[in-house]
């Protein structure tokens, strides 16, 4: 509860800077996600991606014409299916509550689009994690990742594809196991 705390209170000392600074934008966003684990212990037979949701809102403020600095906040699902021995599937999800922090570039709009990127680190704490079994209690309660995002942008709505790469093993079961969380995202924000 104190680094949740603590987090919160650097998001809105930050916020609180630069909308002296620049012109406040906030919307929400809903996405599908596509993840599976990654790393160099994978665990049985293989993985397999499984569907999930992320749905939130963010902040947006402006920098200049091209770049602005964007914070999220998402409730996301992050997993994989197993693949175990005797081709038992076994379904994991975990639910975090994912804090993005993201460069967003703009480019000239063409025929009424504006392209954006976005890039940057997000911050998960973990909210459930469930799998077959029960709830596992040996997966990470903090998970850190890198985001890439491309999209376009036309009135106010935006359209995103979206990379998140965990880089923090999630697994304390054991220390020698590294395996990391991949998503992909579609997601569609609309802008207050």
């Amino acid at each position: 509860m104190k680094k949740i705390t603590f987090i919160v209170s650097i998001i809105i000392f930050c916020a609180s800077t630069l909308s002296a600074n620049g012109v406040l934008n906030t919307g929400m966003k809903l996405g599908l996600n596509y993840s599976e684990f990654i790393g160099k212990d994978i665990p049985g037979k293989g993985v397999n991606s499984i569907p999930g949701f992320s749905l939130g809102g963010f902040l947006n403020y402006k920098i200049n014409d091209r770049f602005s600095l964007q914070q999220e906040a998402l409730i996301t699902t992050k997993g994989s299916n197993i693949n175990t021995v005797g081709d038992i599937n076994l379904h994991n999800i975990f639910i975090y509550l994912e804090l993005p922090v993201l460069v967003k570039i703009a480019f000239h709009p063409i025929a009424g689009m504006k392209p954006i990127l976005y890039c940057g680190p997000a911050i998960g704490f973990k909210c459930l994690a469930l799998n077959d079994t029960g709830m596992p209690d040996d997966i990470r309660d903090v998970d850190l990742g890198l985001v890439l995002d491309a999209g376009i942008e036309f009135s106010k709505i935006s359209v995103d594809v979206r990379y998140n790469r965990g880089l923090l093993n999630f697994d304390k079961s054991a220390d020698d196991i590294n395996l990391r969380n991949s998503t992909i995202s579609f997601i569609v924000g609309y802008s207050f």
